[in-house]
């Protein structure tokens, strides 16, 4: 039976331990997290005036990599593979404006939040802080900026972690008879695996991140670390773009949709080769 704990989790970041999970699976996983779930980005930018200091090409980029807000997204435009192919197609696109101009002797620097949706509020940057450029005396930049879904396969700008680990959980053994119960190995343990409570080692796996410096400090030997054969940690931190939760639940979905789409061609071409 597998078995999925969640261990910590806040908006931006997660951690589960899966168990009884083929090390394969769990691996993908974390794959699809950075390049299987789609979010939205800027993927066409249109230039109606631009005065500025800095070429289109490099604001169009700058805009394309600020991360917005996809969780309704993903429930209300057509996947990526149909955009991609088919352009400007029916519930794939919206678009947000762009528009600021400076004074004689005016220096400002443009923000994020300067970047307006025009049909969606539900995408939108996802902070207002991010600058985008800075526009001298007397400078202009009119801008409509056009958001599909992608994946971080297409592009990194779609994808909705910042990172994705997969490690193993730990093993951690104690030989009660040769610790001497000095406690070294509890000031050494960078994450709280093992700490030392009345006098007595306790130990969190969970914790653990493999470092070993609880064996290098040893001199009775006492402690011997290895890891779990059946069971691992998967970190994933968000962009900003989805919650972390969404994000491992797509991957699960997204996983599934592949296997799905490789069943049905096996299924075609073996078909395909029985009929010949």
């Amino acid at each position: 039976m597998v078995s999925v704990e969640v261990v910590s989790r806040n908006p931006d970041e997660i951690t589960v331990i899966l168990k009884d999970v083929p090390l394969e699976y769990a691996n993908a996983l974390r794959r699809a997290s950075l390049e299987e779930v789609p979010t939205m980005a800027v993927n066409h930018v249109v230039f109606y005036d631009n005065t500025s200091a800095l070429a289109d090409e490099v604001i169009a980029h700058r805009i394309a990599m600020i991360p917005l807000t996809s969780e309704k997204a993903l429930d209300r435009y057509k996947p990526p593979e149909v955009c991609r192919e088919g352009g400007q197609v029916d519930g794939c696109y919206t678009s947000l404006y762009l528009e600021a101009e400076t004074g004689p002797g005016e220096v400002i620097t443009v923000y994020s939040d300067r970047l307006k949706p025009q049909e969606d509020p539900d995408v939108a940057p996802i902070r207002g802080d991010i600058p985008i450029i800075v526009l001298g005396p007397s400078q202009r930049v009119v801008l409509e900026a056009w958001a599909r879904l992608g994946r971080g396969k297409e592009h990194a700008k779609w994808s909705p972690a910042t990172v994705a680990s997969l490690t193993y959980l730990a093993l951690i053994s104690i030989d009660r008879g040769r610790c001497t119960k000095c406690g070294l190995c509890s000031q050494k343990c960078p994450t709280g695996a093992i700490r030392t409570v009345n006098g007595e080692l306790v130990v969190r796996e969970d914790l653990c991140n493999l470092c070993r410096q609880c064996v290098k400090v040893c001199e009775p030997e006492a402690i011997s670390l290895s890891w779990r054969r059946d069971a691992y940690r998967l970190y994933i931190e968000s962009s900003g773009v989805l919650s972390p939760e969404r994000i491992l639940v797509q991957s699960v979905i997204e996983i599934r949709r592949k296997l799905l789409e490789f069943y049905e061609n096996l299924e075609r071409v073996l078909s395909e080769a029985g009929g010949s």
